[in-house]
C-alpha cells in the first residue's frame, strides 16, 4: 500500500484541483443561497439581482480573455496565487456591501479572480496527469464545484441565522486563504516537483500523449476562428447557462415556487448538487473505462456526451411535476447529467488541443459559457418577473441536443481541413466518433 501511494502522488495535485473548486463555488453560492434575505435587507429586487449575477459573469468572461495567456506567459503558481488572493478578498469584502451597486462591484472582482482557476486546472492536468486517468482526475476537479455548490445552502444558512449574513462571507471568503497557503507550500511542475520518485515522473511525462504541433505564437483570436475551437465555444454557449440557471436560481425557485422557507432551503438545496458531484465523477469514470477498453479518447468523451444530450429534456418534466419530492428528484438527476457532460467536454476539449495552448482555448470556450450565461440569466431575470419558471426549464431541455449537433459539425470540419492540408489548424485537431 505505501508503494502504491509512493507512486501515486500525481493524486495529490487532482486533490489539490478540488479543493480549489471547492472553495471558488463555496465562495460564489453564499450570495445565491442569501439573495432572498438580501434582498429585503438592502433593498434590491429580482430584475436587480440578476444585474449583479451578470455583472459576475461578464467580468469572469473578459478574465478568461487574458487569464490563459497570462498563465502560459509567467506559469501555474504565480498566476493562480495572484487570483485566489484577489477572489478571497473580494469574497470577504461582500460583508461589507450596502446595497445591488456594491454587491455588483465585489461581484466583478470575484468574477475576475475565478475567471482563472479553470484554465489553470486544465493546464495542471495536461502537465500532471497521463491521458488515461485524465477523464477521472477532471472530474475529481469538478466534482469539487458541486461540493462547494452542496456545502453552501446548509453551511451559509446556519451562519445567518445563527450568527449574521455578513459572518457568512467572511467565514466563507476566509477558506481561500487558508487554501492559498496550500498551493504555495505544495504546488510545482512534475519536472522539478522534489515529492516525486524517478518511476512517477517517467509515468506522468510519457503518458502525457501525443504532442501536438504548435506555432510558437497564435493570435487568441485565430484560435477562436478555427472550427474546433468555435464549436466548442458554441458548445458552451448553449449549455454552460444550464450550470449558471441552477446555481444562482435554484434556492430562490424552491423558494417561491416550491414554498420553502431560508431553513428549509438550508437543508434540502444541496442534494441537487449531490447529484451533480455524482455526475461529474460517474462520467468522467465511464469514459476512462471506454478509453482502457481502446476506444480513442475523444470518440469516448463523445460518446458520453450524446448519451447526456438526448437526457438533459427531463427539465420538461420537472418543472411542471405537483409534487416537490419527484420535482427536485428529477433535478437532482438533470444535474447529473449537465455534470457528466461537462467533465467529459472540458477533457473533450483538453485532449483535442496542442500544450503550449490549453490555458487558452480552454478559457476562451469558457468565455462562450460566460456570454452565454450573462445573456441567460439577464433574459431569466424578466421572464420570472413577466411569467415564471415553465418557459426557462423548458428551453433549457433542448439546449444540450443543438450544442452536441454544432460541435460535431466544428470537429467535422477541422477533420475535413487537416485531410486536404495537414499543415492546418496545428493546434486543434478534430474527433472522430
Amino acid at each position: 500500500m505505501t508503494t502504491i501511494l509512493y507512486e501515486r502522488r500525481r493524486w495529490l495535485i487532482a486533490g489539490l484541483l478540488f479543493f480549489i473548486s471547492t472553495v471558488a463555488f463555496l465562495d460564489r453560492q453564499t450570495l445565491s443561497v442569501l439573495e432572498k434575505t438580501l434582498e429585503s435587507i438592502l433593498g434590491f429586487s429580482t430584475a436587480e439581482y440578476s444585474y449583479i449575477v451578470t455583472g459576475f459573469l461578464i467580468a469572469t468572461g473578459l478574465g478568461y480573455l487574458f487569464a490563459g495567456r497570462l498563465i502560459d506567459r509567467f506559469g501555474v503558481p504565480t498566476s493562480f496565487a495572484v487570483a485566489l488572493a484577489v477572489w478571497s478578498v473580494a469574497a470577504v469584502a461582500h460583508s461589507l456591501a450596502t446595497g445591488w451597486i456594491s454587491l455588483l462591484v465585489l461581484r466583478v472582482m470575484l468574477g475576475l479572480g475565478e475567471s482563472f482557476y479553470t484554465p489553470a486546472a486544465a493546464r495542471v492536468l495536461r502537465d500532471w496527469i497521463p491521458t488515461r486517468e485524465r477523464g477521472v482526475c477532471w472530474a475529481v476537479f469538478s466534482s469539487g464545484n458541486f461540493v462547494g455548490a452542496m456545502i453552501a445552502p446548509p453551511l451559509v444558512a446556519w451562519l445567518a441565522l445563527r450568527y449574521h449574513w455578513q459572518f457568512s462571507f467572511v467565514a466563507t471568503g476566509a477558506s481561500g486563504f487558508v487554501l492559498l497557503g496550500a498551493w504555495l507550500s505544495l504546488y510545482n511542475s512534475p519536472e522539478q516537483h522534489p515529492w516525486l520518485s524517478a518511476a512517477e515522473r517517467a509515468t506522468i511525462l510519457n503518458g502525457r500523449g501525443p504532442i501536438l504541433a504548435a506555432q510558437q505564437s497564435v493570435p487568441t483570436f485565430r484560435l477562436l476562428g478555427q472550427p474546433a475551437v468555435a464549436g466548442f465555444f458554441l458548445t458552451r454557449f448553449l449549455t454552460d447557462p444550464f450550470t449558471f440557471f441552477f446555481l444562482f436560481w435554484l434556492p430562490a425557485y424552491l423558494q417561491t415556487s416550491r414554498g420553502f422557507t431560508l431553513g428549509k432551503t438550508g437543508m434540502m438545496a444541496w442534494i441537487p448538487y449531490l447529484g451533480a458531484d455524482l455526475g461529474a465523477s460517474t462520467g468522467g469514470a465511464f469514459s476512462d473505462w471506454l478509453v482502457r477498453r481502446g476506444v480513442d479518447p475523444r470518440g469516448a468523451r463523445r460518446r458520453i456526451l450524446l448519451v447526456m444530450a438526448c437526457l438533459t429534456p427531463l427539465t420538461l418534466v420537472a418543472v411542471r411535476v405537483g409534487s416537490v419530492p419527484l420535482a427536485v428528484s428529477l433535478i437532482v438527476l438533470v444535474m447529473f447529467l449537465q455534470a457528466s457532460w461537462n467533465t467529459n467536454l472540458t477533457t473533450l476539449i483538453i485532449e483535442s488541443t496542442a500544450p503550449q495552448h490549453v490555458a487558452r482555448v480552454v478559457a476562451l470556450t469558457l468565455m462562450g459559457g460566460i456570454v452565454g450565461g450573462g445573456i441567460w440569466t439577464l433574459l431569466t431575470g424578466h421572464v420570472l418577473k413577466t411569467i415564471g419558471y415553465v418557459p426557462v426549464f423548458t428551453a433549457l431541455g433542448f439546449t444540450h441536443l443543438t450544442a452536441y449537433a454544432i460541435m460535431s459539425v466544428g470537429l467535422r470540419r477541422a477533420d475535413a481541413r487537416r485531410k486536404t492540408d495537414p499543415t492546418a489548424d496545428p493546434e486543434i485537431r478534430g474527433s472522430s466518433f
